[in-house]
Order: structure tokens, then sequence, then C-alpha cells
């Protein structure tokens, strides 16, 4: 069993050392969402994109450690978390503590990209609503267009 967890230990060690440079990733996108970058962004989403296959591997892996202790200990797997094997074996608890702060980071800096990028959406849709917006249409009574010679003009017509 020693052998399992220490290949479990050495599993989330590296868990640790992807999810830190994800962080580091993710705040580097932040200040290239902040800039209005769009080549850094594309440069570190791609880096995001190699990091998340292999964390996405290392979980497979760690998933397939923890079956194994599971059935040793009797235990159904699912039962089997990160903080129940720590408790269980302390030699795994200064690992779970360094991995939670790290996902939790990780999550916080993830929810503050999402709302930057939520709000530059929201301003290009703004700014594509008055290049296309029409308040009359083309074809209108004689009468009516004296009346809409105040409106304003708009670049694009949305119908194109």
């Amino acid at each position: 069993m020693s052998e399992v967890l220490e290949d479990l230990d050495r599993n989330l060690k590296e868990q640790v050392a992807y999810y830190t440079e994800l962080n580091g990733l993710e705040i580097g996108k932040q200040k290239a969402l902040i800039e209005n970058d769009i080549q850094k962004i594309d440069e570190f989403t791609a880096r995001e994109e190699q990091l998340l296959l292999v964390a996405n591997r290392l979980e497979e892996d760690r998933l397939l450690f923890t079956k194994q202790i599971a059935s040793v200990l009797g235990l159904e797997t699912k039962d089997l978390t990160l903080a129940v094997l720590a408790n269980r074996f302390p030699v795994l608890q200064g690992v779970r503590l360094e991995l939670e702060k790290e996902v939790r980071e990780l999550q916080k800096i993830h929810r503050l990209n999402t709302q930057l990028l939520k709000q530059s959406m929201k301003i290009v849709e703004f700014t594509i609503g008055l290049f296309t917006y029409q308040g009359s249409h083309t074809y209108s009574h004689p009468q009516q267009k004296i009346q809409d010679t105040n409106k304003v003009l708009h670049f694009l017509d949305r119908r194109i």
C-alpha cells in the first residue's frame, strides 16, 4: 500500500505544479484581457490547453490510485475523497492543502477573467448595435421624412 500512497503523493505534487503554472497563465491572460492584446490571449489559451491535457491525465491516474487504495481499505471509491485520504494518511495532508489552495486561487482568477470577457463582449455588442441600428425604414411617407431629419445616421445596415 505504501507504494500506491507514494505514487498518489507524487501525482498530487505534479498536479499542484501544473495548477500553479495555470494560475500564472491566468494572471497573464488577465493582463492581456485588460490590455486587449488578442495575440497574447491566444498564446496563453494555447498553453493552458496543453497544461489542462496533462492535468487531465494526472487526474485519471489519481483516480486509479484512489481506486486501488479503496479496494485495499474495503471502501467505495466515490467515498474516498482527498480530505478523507489525508485524514487517514497524514503524509498526504500537506499536498492536499497546497492543491486546495492552488485550485481555489485558480477559480478566483478564472471568475474574474470570465467577468472581463463578458464585459468586453458587451462593449462589442453595444458597438455593433450602434453601427447597425436603424430607427426607421428606408421607405416612408414624405411627411415623415421631414420629421426624421434630426435622427442619427449609422454606418452599417443591419439587414446586410
